[in-house]
């Protein structure tokens, strides 16, 4: 079987269209067209319903796909070891990174690693904790950087990075002191800013505040976002007060725009961890990846 046809027909399932196939592999609409036509001859059965301009996979035809998959990925593999015999890493290696680690932990462990490795292609995709997990759980993405540990069985999980979670409030807040005996009411009286459900700091937050006694349901919501950048604009506009990456808030903090709120009784600590499938084959561009990962 041509594995040209078969990329010809991968390419046409996924985009549900010969001519935007051809236009992705530089080749004319005609010669996918024939190449879908030889596979089908070969195989005695129909891939594509071709309804006008709509292109729909046949059963046959979402079989085919389900095994195209493994055999890109097998031949990827083979690509890279083979690589690897003359000391070469390559290839394209996917991480995925929820908001602190992307903004601030990767770009930095990227650019040493393809230093070292410029052949290798990163592809580098973001999503909330929850979201990176069941992406390198799916195999949708190598490896994930995030700020939970992953629960997952299959999924191998370890802590290569610390951070503190600070609270912080606009700088009309600035004379907001949630300390003394009634430091927790005080907390829950306090309009609140919060990132969405999924995302590790909310999960540190969340755990830190029942730690110091205070039950995060009591807190006053006025808003939810879905980025450490959201949340600290937000504040910076009077909005409400929040629990941030003291990494992410830093800029912030140096500016003036957001102000530290002092919480003697709250202590809030939280790790990033580097998460891969532990059950799949480990190519040499995540090896050395997670090599570099132990310098952090």
């Amino acid at each position: 079987m041509d594995v040209r046809r078969l990329q010809a027909f991968a390419k046409v399932y996924d985009l549900r269209s010969f001519s935007k196939a051809g236009e992705e592999l530089m080749l004319s609409q005609p010669t996918i067209s024939a190449h879908i036509m030889a596979l089908e001859e070969e195989l005695g059965a129909q891939l594509f319903d071709r309804l006008g301009r709509t292109v729909l996979p046949t059963q046959a035809g979402d079989v085919l796909h389900r095994y195209c998959t493994t055999i890109f990925s097998q031949l990827d593999m083979a690509k890279a070891d083979i690589l690897a015999l003359s000391q070469r890493v390559s290839g394209d290696l996917v991480i995925g990174g929820s908001t602190i680690p992307a903004q601030y932990i990767i770009p930095g462990l990227v650019a040493r690693f393809l230093n070292q490795y410029p052949e290798v292609r990163v592809d580098l995709r973001g999503g909330d904790t929850s979201e990176i997990t069941a992406m390198v759980a799916a195999g949708e993405s190598h490896v994930g950087i995030i700020g939970a540990p992953a629960r997952q069985p299959e999924l191998a999980c370890r802590s290569i990075l610390e951070d503190s979670l600070v609270l912080v409030g606009s700088r009309a807040q600035a004379l907001v002191r949630p300390d003394g005996d009634d430091w927790r009411q005080r907390l829950t009286e306090l309009p609140w800013v919060m990132r969405e459900p999924g995302s590790g700091t909310r999960q540190a937050m969340e755990e830190g505040l029942a730690a110091a006694g205070v039950d995060p349901r009591h807190l006053r919501t006025v808003l939810q976002v879905h980025s450490s950048l959201a949340v600290l604009e937000c504040v910076a506009a009077g909005l409400g007060v929040s629990v941030v990456s003291r990494m992410a808030a830093r800029g912030y903090l140096e500016s003036g725009a957001v102000t530290l709120l002092e919480t003697p009784g709250l202590v809030m600590r939280r790790s990033f961890y580097i998460v891969y499938h532990g059950r799949r084959y480990m190519f040499p561009a995540l090896r050395f990846f997670l090599a570099a990962s132990e310098s952090l």
